[in-house]
């Protein structure tokens, strides 16, 4: 899940408690993260072994803050995530576009598989649109397809584009 990998990405940056990760993440990227997503998340990785308490804070008059580590599990599964190439998870826009957030993390060949899911997700969302209302004379249904097509090929041609950037070596 694209919260998991913001999260743990989070932590490679040092030890932070959930409402500091919450906050970081929402700088990041625009979007906010429920709580009821993130503390759960981190219940599940310090289970996992992925995170551990290393401390917790006080500020008078507020309950403790726990701090969060990421350990070298956590690394290797944030690895993980990144390089997941599951067709049915790259569909998801936001799946998708947070692993090309971090392609500078994913080595060319993986990169190349993220794309190329992608684009197999896209073009059979065109085929499906182009079939969609045939003949049905539904005038505003039809637009709604048109919009959706246009968008669809837009993002071909972003995907060409990125393709051929993901050439580039990763920094690291």
């Amino acid at each position: 899940m694209y919260s998991d990998i913001l999260i743990l990405n989070r932590l490679t940056q040092g030890p932070a408690h959930g409402y500091e990760i919450k906050k970081r993440v929402e700088l990041a990227t625009g979007q906010a993260i429920n709580n009821n997503t993130l503390y759960p998340a981190l219940r599940r990785f310090e289970q996992q072994g992925a995170i551990e308490r290393v401390a917790a804070e006080t500020d008078p008059g507020r309950p403790p803050r726990t701090i969060y580590a990421i350990t070298d599990t956590g690394r290797d599964q944030l690895h993980a995530l990144l390089h997941d190439t599951d067709p049915a998870v790259l569909a998801d826009n936001a799946e998708f576009e947070i692993r090309v957030a971090y392609f500078e993390l994913i080595d060319v060949g993986t990169r190349r598989a993220i794309i190329a899911a992608r684009r197999q997700a896209v073009e059979h969302m065109v085929d499906l649109h182009q079939k969609a209302f045939m003949g049905t004379g539904r005038v505003w249904a039809r637009r709604v397809v048109d919009h959706n097509l246009k968008a669809y090929r837009l993002e071909l041609t972003w995907l060409d584009e990125l393709a051929a950037a993901a050439e580039e070596p990763p920094d690291g």
